[in-house]
């Protein structure tokens, strides 16, 4: 929620690497500004004592409460730019790995490999010619609801 962010907080980013870059570009811009984890890390769960991360996204907060304002007109104002350099990340992100993962299409259910450079995007299925997702474990689908199915009104059959 918006309203639990830290006053100094002028950004909110998915992921470290995107959130470091974005923390930069405002440095850069005369706004020195850092990366933090909102709350806690861990909480008490498992049997060593930590579970997994709790946090949704991660804050990028500007040093100085003053520049909260105008590094905040500095992001309206380029916008584009900013998203130029969120996609410019990711895409460096992604041509860096190596190795393979797996994906399912989900019309044939047949397993394919592919680069792990491909996590993130959409293929072609090589068993029935689909499109089908390659998945990124970075990427944050929780919210999204594909089933596309509309909600159960009682019926009016008597």
């Amino acid at each position: 929620m918006a309203d639990d962010r830290h006053p100094q907080c002028v950004l909110v980013a998915p992921e470290m690497t995107t959130a470091r870059a974005l923390a930069e570009w405002l440095t850069d811009k005369g706004f020195p500004a850092e990366v933090v984890t909102p709350g806690p890390v861990a909480t008490p769960g498992d049997s060593l004592g930590l579970s997994e991360e709790t946090f949704t996204a991660l804050e990028i907060r500007v040093a100085d409460p003053e520049h909260v304002g105008p590094a905040r007109t500095k992001i309206a104002e380029q916008k584009e730019a900013l998203e130029a350099l969120v996609i410019q990340v990711l895409k460096r992100k992604r041509a860096d790995r190596t190795g393979t993962v797996t994906a399912v299409c989900e019309d044939c259910g047949k397993p394919s490999d592919w680069p792990a450079t491909e996590m993130g995007t959409t293929q072609i299925c090589p068993h029935c010619d689909s499109y089908m997702d390659v998945p990124d474990p970075e990427d944050d689908w929780g919210d999204i609801d594909f089933s596309g199915e509309e909600p159960e009104t009682e019926s009016q059959d008597k």
